[in-house]
């Protein structure tokens, strides 16, 4: 490594050292994310929306400064001329032109130096032209106009020899079109990759034929993939005919995301008598006024915008874009204030509520080219650039604080019902009611079930006959449940977020609803079963599972199922109509070698039994507890030689809780005696739910 490179990789370790001076956070940045606060200090004032935005940096850039392999991503993510760490130096050079500290304006200039200030290799493809945007604003702060010798010859290559007659259209992998995409900006993304920098060169240089060539280009990329009707972009062409799982164009949040802060960055450089800056405004208004419609209750733009909004999980790549856009369009006086400030303020709330508290940015969807289902632990340096952005306009705003409630922090409890669309695909799906041929083992929902999880606990229900409640135990609070069962991974595996680790066979599992017979507990029987997830509460999520046709047609059950952050308990309320045949019954499979623990009633009016021991298939303890009041139930528990327990008097006015403590898991409990603490901790967990109700 030559003197230049070791220089930039000190000054990145440089920045990273003082990373717990700034941000006040003496943890490892790489740290894994530990249970969030249940609520979470929204910073509206300038200073503290610069103090988390220079959070979020100093984590991105020792990211960069421990190497590939321990921030765990991929290897595109470190290539330093390349369009993912460029777009991150993009939203950095705002966050140096508002933040007091040098270090910032450093790493901007050892990136230019120890990249010799030269792009990429491809010359007309987009995402090598958007570290140059970097390389103008290092020229402006202390490089010099060597700093943008060479982003000035690849334009001028391109200009001698442009792209005459090459086409818009996208190819798939392998498809020779693909070709026109690498000389045309024939992409959405491209329209934040490229355009800025040239313009920004006319501007530096007063050469306006870099303008004019970008002007001409944003034009005709608009036209081509921008749906009037709609008020959005399409990826590219390869969507134009696509359609979700409801029937829904695909318009991607990040791609569109890209564009309005490509719009937001573009403007402020041309005339104002610009015909094509006046044309700019006018999609920028538009589109603006479509996304604020589509913004979600919980701040967020879904992945794919048109997508039910319920079957959704948050993203902040897209979701800061907007928010910096919308932000910025208000000072710029593009848009009404009154109108889009609250969308703003829910749009930075949602970003602040995704920092981990060592500075990581969650939700940000991976590389790729179309919506995709994100968690809480994941990030990227795009996203990162992206909150720079939003938190620099946030901050130029100005907005007063104390509007706004205050909010639940993630990870957030989901209820999770992925259904296979076509091949190997799979859509989330907020309502949904099973084929009369579905059979466990056919492929078509993934894990074999509904599933609901929260930040310490994870559950299936196995959408068949026995209706059998299974555990998924979880050794992380991040959200998994909606990519387990679409890949080629086993969840029978242990994996880093956990694995599935309960035996059901033909019980109940743990907290199922099944009949009593001859003294048996037998699974529910045949019926017809629709589904309802309501995940729109960021402090619990919910399902409403309703069977259709029991007892040959005589009788309907429906089932609410919730859970709530900070909990590991699953609630549970049901009641059946027409009721007739056998009655019902709630309990747990029970595995040999396990202890029986059980207690009666305290003040509460709340019982439980449990059992503990080596029940769990990762082989080690497992405690597992169903809680009941026994006012409600025929009985005490009984032991029918596989299942433990109890039936209710009442079938339209069902009950109960039940709940896990696995030992690798975050609650922390270890042994059978601190089982029976968690046990007596659960009841009164239950007994202050009953009180705000």
């Amino acid at each position: 490594m030559n003197i230049t490179a070791l220089a930039f990789r000190a000054n990145f370790i440089m920045a990273a050292t003082l990373l717990s001076i700034v941000a006040g956070e003496a943890q490892d940045a790489n740290a894994a994310p530990t249970p969030a606060a249940s609520t979470v200090h929204i910073p509206y004032a300038p200073a503290e929306a610069l103090r988390l935005a220079e959070r979020v940096a100093d984590h991105q850039l020792q990211r960069y400064a421990d190497g590939r392999a321990k921030a765990g991503l991929p290897m595109e993510s470190f290539k330093e001329t390349g369009w993912v760490q460029g777009a991150f130096f993009v939203g950095l050079r705002e966050l140096a032109d508002r933040s007091n500290n040098p270090k910032y304006k450093a790493a901007i200039l050892a990136r230019g130096q120890f990249n010799q200030w030269k792009l990429a290799s491809r010359p007309y493809h987009a995402d090598d032209h958007v570290i140059g945007q970097a390389y103008l604003w290092a020229a402006s702060n202390g490089a010099g106009m060597e700093a943008i010798a060479p982003l000035r010859a690849r334009f001028d290559q391109i200009l001698a020899a442009p792209p005459v007659g090459v086409g818009l259209q996208h190819g798939e992998r392998g498809d020779p079109t693909i070709a026109d995409c690498r000389k045309r900006w024939c992409w959405s993304d491209a329209l934040f990759m490229a355009p800025p920098a040239w313009v920004e060169l006319s501007r530096l240089t007063g050469d306006q034929r870099y303008a004019e060539y970008a002007k001409r280009e944003f034009l005709a990329v608009t036209a081509y993939l921008y749906d009037q009707n709609e008020q959005l972009f399409y990826r590219d062409s390869r969507f134009f005919d696509r359609r979700g799982p409801n029937g829904e164009k695909v318009f991607w949040s990040r791609g569109n995301g890209w564009v309005l802060a490509g719009l937001a960055r573009l403007i402020p450089m041309l005339p104002a008598n610009d015909p094509a800056r006046q044309r700019m405004e006018t999609i920028f208004r538009q589109m603006s006024a479509r996304l604020v419609t589509l913004q979600k209750a919980d701040g967020y733009w879904s992945p794919s915008l048109l997508a039910d909004p319920a079957s959704t999980r948050p993203e902040t790549s897209g979701t800061g874009f907007f928010t910096y856009a919308l932000a910025w369009g208000i000072k710029a006086r593009l848009l009404d204030r009154a109108t889009f400030e609250p969308s703003v303020r829910k749009g930075w709330a949602a970003l602040v509520r995704a920092v981990h508290p060592n500075g990581l940015l969650g939700y940000v969807q991976p590389v790729g080219d179309r919506p995709d289902n994100v968690s809480y632990g994941e990030t990227q340096f795009y996203g990162g650039g992206a909150f720079l952005l939003a938190a620099s306009a946030v901050a130029d705003l100005k907005l007063s604080p104390g509007k706004d409630p205050t909010v639940h922090a993630p990870p957030y409890p989901q209820m999770v019902l992925n259904v296979r669309t076509e091949g190997k695909n799979y859509a989330l799906k907020s309502r949904y009611t099973l084929p009369p041929d579905h059979t466990i083992g056919d492929d078509l929902i993934a894990f074999e079930g509904l599933g609901w999880e929260s930040d310490l606990a994870a559950y299936r229900l196995y959408l068949d006959e026995r209706m059998a409640v299974d555990i998924f135990g979880k050794k992380t609070p991040d959200n998994m449940l909606h990519t387990v069962g679409v890949g080629g991974d086993s969840y029978h595996a242990m994996a880093p977020w956990g694995m599935d680790i309960f035996k059901v066979g033909t019980s109940v599992g743990i907290g199922g609803i099944g009949r009593l017979r001859d003294g048996k507990v037998v699974s529910l029987g045949k019926s017809t079963i629709s589904v309802l997830l309501d995940n729109t509460d960021a402090r619990s999520a919910s399902a409403e599972v309703h069977n259709a046709g029991l007892d040959e047609g005589k009788t309907d059950l429906s089932t609410r199922l919730s859970i709530r952050s900070g909990s590991a308990l699953t609630r549970v309320s049901a009641r059946a109509g027409a009721p007739g045949g056998d009655p019902f019954v709630t309990g747990m499979v029970v595995h040999p070698g396990t202890t029986v623990v059980a207690d009666g009633a305290d003040q509460s009016g709340w019982a439980y039994f449990a059992t503990w021991g080596r029940q769990s298939l990762a082989k080690d303890e497992l405690g597992i507890a169903v809680f009941y009041r026994p006012d409600s139930v025929t009985s005490a528990p009984a032991n029918d030689g596989n299942t433990l327990f109890v039936a209710f008097k009442d079938a339209a006015a069902i009950d109960y809780a039940f709940g896990i403590a696995w030992t690798q898991d975050l609650q922390g409990f270890r042994s059978l005696p601190e089982f029976r603490t968690w046990l007596d901790k659960r009841r009164a967990e239950l007994t202050r739910k009953q009180g705000n109700q």
